[in-house]
């Protein structure tokens, strides 16, 4: 169940059932959400300015812009889970500062000079930098996740900066996440074993580690901002429940590629969009099974074209050990580390 005025439940059909917020929980959500819309068209703009100055200069893309607003279902869960473990639900509100959100991959050889060129940019327009992590350090996470907030308009956003390989290897680990953002693993914990769940998170971290092997580390990375390393991979889990979560990781990406549907069949004699085959090539960000009501979309269209001319060295991503080949679909952003 779902509303504006109401309360609201998960879907079973995620296994997300357990996660509720009451009516008034869920009115203070959707009052965040509407005005992270509302500022989604001006933040859109500087952000697809910032981009077409750093592709001349760096390669920077901006990946995945049509989703530059989160869902609100996926806000709703995110608030839910915290809820569900003792947090107050209007001080969760208060401190998400990424429902608008956006992501720039440059090259390994140019990333640390694009990062901060993309810093210097966002002061010239009087945003400043309210949390900054540097996870390059990390085995199970690997970028720099940033926020930033405007002093007068009060506008906050989160940028991510990736390189084209670890931004498919977020993208590819987006089930991971998921499982364990939705607080499925804690369904393990029993009275015998009250933090059983922690053995299946060390088992998603192993498996998101294998996809960042063969991610190149950028040269002079560690001079950006706070370095963090946020899980310490454990070998020595149970082989089991490594199994047990790879196979509930395939199963969640069957849903999904259920819910996305088939892939629409280009008409007789004309070519696909190469926008359109970019982005799913990419898997870029957003959260399944959600409408996104987009604002602006001409603006995106425009910066679409710009990102097709622009230079961009693009690089074939190395294999990963999938149990499954990826359905073509758009994936999620991955966690906002801090």
């Amino acid at each position: 169940m779902s509303g504006a005025t109401g309360g609201w439940q998960g879907d079973a059909a995620k296994s997300e059932d357990h996660l509720r917020l009451t009516a008034d929980e869920n009115r203070l959500v959707t009052q965040r959400w509407e005005a992270a819309r509302e500022a989604r068209g001006r933040l859109d703009g500087i952000m697809a300015g910032v981009q077409e100055r750093s592709a001349v200069s760096h390669g920077g893309k901006l990946e995945g812009l049509e989703h530059s607003l989160k869902g609100l279902d996926s806000f709703r869960r995110k608030v839910a889970v915290a809820v569900g473990r003792g947090k107050d639900a209007e001080k969760v509100c208060d401190k998400v500062d990424d429902l608008n959100r956006y992501t720039l991959t440059f090259e390994a050889e140019g990333y640390t000079e694009g990062v901060q060129r993309t810093y210097a940019q966002l002061r010239e327009r009087g945003y400043e930098p309210t949390s900054e992590t540097n996870t390059w350090e990390d085995p199970v996470y690997k970028g720099v996740n940033t926020s930033w907030r405007h002093p007068e308009t009060r506008e906050k956003f989160e940028l991510q900066f990736h390189t084209p390989e670890s931004f498919k290897a977020k993208s590819d680990n987006h089930e991971l996440y998921e499982l364990a953002r939705s607080g499925t693993f804690e369904k393990f914990n029993t009275a015998r074993k009250p933090t059983q769940s922690e053995a299946y998170q060390e088992a998603s971290d192993l498996l998101q580690n294998e996809r960042y092997a063969d991610v190149r580390i950028p040269p002079r990375v560690t001079e950006l901002r706070e370095r963090k390393v946020r899980a310490t991979l454990n070998p020595a889990v149970d082989p089991e429940i490594v199994r047990e979560v790879r196979q509930m990781e395939s199963d969640l990406r069957e849903r999904h590629a259920a819910a996305a549907g088939p892939e629409p069949v280009p008409a007789p004699g004309r070519a696909p969009d190469q926008n359109q085959e970019r982005a799913r090539a990419n898997g870029l960000g957003g959260d399944l099974g959600e409408s996104l009501r987009s604002e602006g979309p001409g603006l995106r269209e425009r910066l679409a074209a710009k990102a097709a001319e622009a230079p961009a060295h693009q690089r074939k991503s190395p294999a990963m050990p999938v149990p499954d080949p990826l359905p073509a679909q758009s994936r999620g952003r991955g966690p906002s580390l801090k």
